[in-house]
C-alpha cells in the first residue's frame, strides 16, 4: 500500500487498519445470536456481554427510513470542503444513496438532524414493531441515544434487530451484500449468509474494538465482538465464527418466509426435449391438470422411456396441443440446488458453491423475465434441473453461495472440457478435494470474472482504461524490472479496480489494484506503486515501501 504524499489524519489511518487484515489483538472474540427465541453465545459467558452501539444505529435509521417509504434526499460531499466524519461517504463533489450509504457506513447520512426525524413518530414505530408500549428497548426509542458509544446489553440489541421489520430487513441484507464480498477470506469461510453492519469503537481500557451485527439467512440476529477494527476482527476470527455457526447449521440454514418471498421466481419447462405421453399415480391412474399432489408418480415418454418422481406442489402439469408437459416454479435458490444435484454433485463441497454460482449466473445472463419469474428449459443447451427435492448437500452450496453472480464475464460450463471463460466440472471437483475453496475455482475458471450480487455491483468495478494504460507501460518498463531481482510480471490476469472509499491497495491473491483516480501524475504514481508490489510480491523488496515508491516516481517519469 502507498503512503500518503502528506499527513494522513485519523481517518486515513483508520482506513488503513480497516484494508490491511492483521491479527487482531485485545478482546477475546464473542458471538451471540438469537435462534427460534433462544441464545445462542460463544463463549458462554458471552451471554451477558455489552457492547457499545459503533455504527449499528444505523441499521435502524435506515430500516425506519423504508418502512416509513421516505424520500430523503441523496447525501452529497462538498467539493469545498471536505467533512472528517465523510471519509466512507463519498469523494467531494459526489454523492450517495441510501443503500450505499449503509454499506459504505456513511454516518452523515442516516443523522436524525439531516434527516428532520421526528422523536414521537420514531418511538411510536418502535414501540409498534416491539410489540406495544414496553417492548423495545429504552436506547432504541431515544434518537439521542442513537451514537456509536450508547452502551447496550447485547441481547437487548439482538432483540431490537429481531423486531426489524421484514420488508426493511430484506433491504437492509441485500444492500450489505458488498460488505460480505469485501474480504475474500471472510466471504470463503462464511459465505454469503450472513449479512451484517461492521462496526468499530473503544473499550474502557482505551483498547480497539470491532465486529459486526445483522442477520442470518433465516432472519436469526447476531452480534460479533473482538479485539481490533471491524476489518481486522473478521479476518482473524472468521474460521472461528465458522466453526460457532456451521456446529448448528447456520451457514446453510433455509431462508424464513420473508427471504423465500425475496428470491427471485424461476420457471422451469422440465424435460424440454423428451415430450411426454402421460403422467401417472404409482396406481396407473392418470392426471389431472393442476399441481403434483405428494406421492409417487411416474413418467412415460413418447419414446418409451419411464421416470419415477415424487408429487410437488412446486411441480405442475398442463396440457400442450394434446400432449401432457410437466413445469416447475421455484425459488431461485431452489432452482440452483436442483441444477447442481442434475449436472454435478454437491458431495465436492466447493466444486458444487462454485456450480451454485455459475449455475445462478448462467441463468440470468441467458433469461428473460416473463409474468414476474424468469423462464428457462429443462435442457443439456441450456441447464439440467432435477425434478426431484434438491438433496441436503446440494441445498447447502446454494444457501452458502446464496445470491452471488459472476459479472464481467460469460458463464459457461462443462462436465470435462475446460477452455477460457467454461469451467470444467472435473477439473472444479479435483480442486475441491485438493483444498480450494469455491472463489478459488471461480477465479480460475473465470479470470476476468467479478464476484457480485444479484442486484449490486461487485467487490470490483473495472477501470478499462487504467488496465489498458498499466499494459502499455508494462512493456516499456521491461528491460528497467528485469534488472531488479525478485521482479515477477504479474501476467494477464491483472485488473484495476475503483475504489470508493479508503486508501489505494494491491490485493496479491486476486491480482488486483484498487485506486481512487489514475489521470493525475499522482495518481499514475499509485497505480504503478500498487503494480510493483505485486510485481515483487514474492520479494522482500515488495514490502519495501522506500524502494517501492522511488522506483514508481522514476518509472512515472520514464
Amino acid at each position: 500500500m502507498r503512503p500518503p504524499a502528506r499527513s494522513a489524519g485519523l481517518g486515513a489511518v483508520l482506513a488503513v487498519a480497516l484494508l490491511v487484515p492483521v491479527r487482531a489483538a485485545g478482546p477475546a472474540p464473542q458471538l451471540l445470536w438469537q435462534r427460534a427465541g433462544q441464545l445462542n453465545a460463544a463463549p458462554a459467558g458471552a451471554a451477558h456481554s455489552r457492547t457499545p452501539l459503533g455504527s449499528v444505529w444505523k441499521l435502524f435509521v435506515y430500516s425506519y427510513l423504508v418502512e416509513t417509504a421516505a424520500s430523503e434526499p441523496v447525501y452529497r460531499c462538498e467539493a469545498a470542503q471536505r467533512r472528517s466524519d465523510e471519509d466512507y461517504c463519498c469523494d467531494p463533489g459526489e454523492a450517495v444513496d441510501r443503500d450505499t450509504a449503509l454499506a459504505r457506513s456513511c454516518g452523515p447520512y442516516f443523522a436524525p438532524q439531516r434527516l428532520q426525524l421526528d422523536s414521537a413518530a420514531w418511538r411510536s414505530f418502535w414501540q409498534a414493531s416491539a410489540g406495544g408500549e414496553g417492548a423495545a428497548p429504552d436506547w432504541l426509542l431515544s434518537l439521542p441515544a442513537l451514537q456509536p458509544a450508547t452502551q447496550v446489553a447485547v441481547s437487548s440489541l439482538l432483540a431490537a434487530l429481531q423486531q426489524v421489520p421484514d420488508a426493511s430487513r430484506q433491504a437492509a441484507r441485500a444492500a450489505l451484500l458488498p460488505n460480505t464480498l469485501r474480504d475474500s477470506t471472510v466471504l470463503a469461510r462464511l459465505g454469503s449468509g450472513p449479512r451484517f453492519k461492521t462496526w468499530s469503537w473503544t473499550d474502557a481500557r482505551g483498547q480497539r474494538i470491532g465486529g459486526a451485527a445483522g442477520w442470518l439467512a433465516d432472519g436469526s440476529p447476531f452480534w460479533f465482538g473482538a479485539g481490533g477494527t471491524s476489518r481486522s476482527a473478521l479476518a482473524a476470527h472468521a474460521g472461528w465464527l465458522a466453526v460457532q455457526w456451521q456446529a448448528r447449521q447456520a451457514l446453510t440454514v433455509a431462508p424464513d418466509a420473508a427471504g423465500l418471498q425475496a428470491q427471485p421466481c424461476v420457471e422451469v419447462r422440465l424435460f424440454a426435449r423428451y415430450p411426454l405421453a402421460q403422467l401417472q399415480r404409482d396406481d396407473g391412474r392418470p392426471l389431472a391438470e393442476g399441481p403434483l399432489q405428494p406421492g409417487a408418480h411416474r413418467l412415460l415418454f413418447s419414446n418409451g422411456q419411464r421416470l419415477a418422481l415424487r408429487g410437488q406442489a412446486v411441480l405442475r402439469l398442463r396440457q400442450v396441443d394434446g400432449l401432457p408437459q410437466l413445469g416447475a416454479r421455484l425459488p431461485l435458490e431452489d432452482y440452483v440446488a436442483r441444477v447442481i444435484d442434475r449436472e454435478g454433485d454437491a458431495r465436492d463441497t466447493a466444486a458444487a458453491q462454485a456450480l451454485a454460482v455459475a449455475a445462478r449466473s448462467w441463468l440470468l445472463q441467458n433469461t428473460a423475465e416473463q409474468g414476474g419469474c424468469r423462464q428457462v428449459d429443462d435442457d443439456s443447451r441450456a441447464q439440467r434441473v432435477s425434478p426431484n427435492p434438491p438433496t441436503a448437500a446440494a441445498r447447502a452450496a446454494a444457501a452458502f453461495t446464496a445470491g452471488l453472480v459472476l459479472s464481467g464475464t460469460a458463464v459457461r460450463y462443462h462436465a470435462e472440457q475446460s477452455a477460457p471463460g467454461v469451467m470444467s466440472w472435473q477439473q472444479a471437483v479435483a480442486a475441491s478435494r485438493a483444498g480450494s475453496g469455491f472463489e478459488a475455482i471461480l477465479r480460475q475458471a473465470y479470470p476476468r470474472g467479478v464476484l457480485a450480487g444479484l442486484q449490486h455491483g461487485g467487490d470490483c468495478t473495472p477501470l478499462p482504461e487504467a488496465s489498458a494504460w498499466l499494459a502499455r507501460r508494462q512493456a516499456q518498463w521491461r528491460s528497467r524490472l528485469r534488472s531488479e531481482a525478485g521482479y515477477e510480471a504479474p501476467g494477464a490476469e491483472l485488473q484495476v479496480c475503483q475504489l470508493m472509499q479508503g486508501l489505494p491497495f494491491a490485493d496479491q491473491r486476486r491480482l488486483r489494484i484498487h485506486l481512487r483516480e489514475w489521470h493525475s501524475r499522482e495518481g499514475r504514481v499509485t497505480l504503478i506503486h500498487e503494480y510493483l508490489h505485486l510485481a515483487f510480491r514474492n520479494h522482500p523488496k515488495g514490502q519495501d515501501e522506500t524502494f517501492v515508491e522511488r522506483l514508481a516516481q522514476t518509472l512515472a517519469d520514464s
